[in-house]
């Protein structure tokens, strides 16, 4: 992001914040990308004299909104201002292959902006659509085609069970836990081409874009390269003969 457009999203966050401060109310930001999180969780000083958290709708939300305010200094939990919509073709017969592409540009087409959705998660000829509560109604009544597909939709409950995370155990070999040697094995690239990824602002540990390629990786983090996956580290299994080594990774699937 450009340094006026950062500037921007500070003072927009630190305005939500003073306000859920000095009223005593939960406030709550649109959804940011991971790169506008990153902006928001390296000013967190600013942010010091009240709760905050980022919330997303599910455990492997990308997009999510800020939430300043908590239980214990408001005496009463959040209501998440998150819903999920799910769409199906009303004819699987005469559906198509959608992509993410194609409900993004449906969405835009009946007028929803790209900060009032969360996530999409396809499946299959299904999706799921996170998006701000105020716009769940329109969505329904309005997304009614995807491309040549008629679609229907209709709002749902967060919790589903088709979208729960599944964890895949894999082993690496890597010369050290340095981050670029990581990237590299778990993306299948050279280290040269992973290199390419942090320049482009893709890698994100624990929520927080990372730029320097020779940070180590430590137990419990969480590696997210946009376009590849998101896994955990788990740390070292075992060292090779050869001086190399055999590094654990859990990795978000669905």
């Amino acid at each position: 992001m450009a340094n006026d457009e950062e500037k921007l999203l500070l003072r927009h966050l630190k305005d939500l914040a003073e306000r859920a401060f000095a009223r005593s109310i939960y406030t709550y930001s649109n959804f940011l990308s991971l790169t506008e999180q990153d902006v928001f969780l390296k000013a967190g000083s600013e942010f010091g004299f009240i709760s905050h958290e980022l919330y997303g709708g599910s455990e492997l939300a990308e997009r999510r909104i800020a939430v300043f305010g908590d239980e214990e200094s408001f005496g009463y939990p959040p209501e998440y201002p998150v819903t999920v919509i799910k769409t199906e073709p009303v004819n699987d017969r005469f559906s198509e292959e959608l992509t993410h592409r194609d409900y993004l540009g449906a969405l835009m087409n009946i007028g929803i902006e790209r900060a009032l959705t969360g996530d999409i998660i396809i499946r299959d000829k299904r999706a799921w659509i996170y998006c701000h509560e105020s716009m769940a109604e329109h969505i329904c009544d309005n997304l009614n085609r995807i491309k040549h597909t008629e679609v229907s939709c209709k709002i749902v409950s967060s919790d589903i069970p088709e979208l729960r995370p599944v964890l895949t155990e894999i082993t690496l070999n890597v010369a050290s836990q340095r981050t670029d040697s990581i990237v590299a094995a778990f993306c299948g690239l050279s280290r040269n081409h992973a290199e390419s990824l942090f320049r482009q602002g893709k890698v994100f540990i624990n929520g927080r874009e990372e730029e320097s390629v020779s940070r180590k990786i430590k137990e419990g983090d969480i590696l997210t390269v946009r376009g590849f996956g998101k896994a955990i580290y788990d740390g070292i299994s075992n060292e090779t003969k050869k001086g190399r080594i055999n590094i654990r990774l859990r990795k978000y699937g669905m």
